[in-house]
């Protein structure tokens, strides 16, 4: 067993015996939920940690460390896939919350997934399986000018 393996075994119920068969069943289950961003983990998990609450994308950015328009657009989706759920928008913010899952299979990978994502190991190995944020195409040119 591997020393990352080792490290994410106990607080899992993953199968664990060597990094590979680690990866593919992690990979299962971000599939299962339904992410592939690693802003999108970063926002789901924040929420669920966080129960129901009222907050604005901006102050969800402030708080986890993405750009406010990344957190928005994690929102948007996250929602549109019915992982959370948001109100309609008072002064900017919104009640946002995870919805009762219907499939428990979904619902054991999201509690698998949190349980991993508690050790380093494991958060280590969900930013190298998730994809990261890429800029917007106005950003990347903005930051490209800047750097010239």
């Amino acid at each position: 067993m591997t020393k990352a393996a080792h490290q994410v075994q106990p607080s899992t119920s993953f199968i664990i015996g060597r990094e590979e068969p680690l990866e593919r069943s992690v990979q299962s289950c971000l599939e299962s939920v339904g992410i592939c961003l690693l802003c999108e983990w970063d926002v789901l998990a924040f929420v669920y940690r966080h129960g129901t609450s009222l907050a604005s994308p901006d102050q969800i950015a402030r708080l986890i460390g993405y750009e406010s328009t990344v957190v928005g657009d994690a929102l948007e989706r996250l929602e549109r896939e019915k992982l959370i759920e948001r109100s309609r928008p008072s002064q900017g913010a919104h009640l946002c919350r995870i919805p009762a899952w219907t499939d428990a299979e979904r619902w054991r990978c999201l509690q698998e997934l949190l349980s991993l994502s508690e050790t380093r190991a494991g958060r280590l190995l969900l930013a190298r399986l998730l994809t990261p944020v890429r800029p917007r195409a106005g950003q990347e040119e903005q930051s490209t000018e800047s750097r010239k």
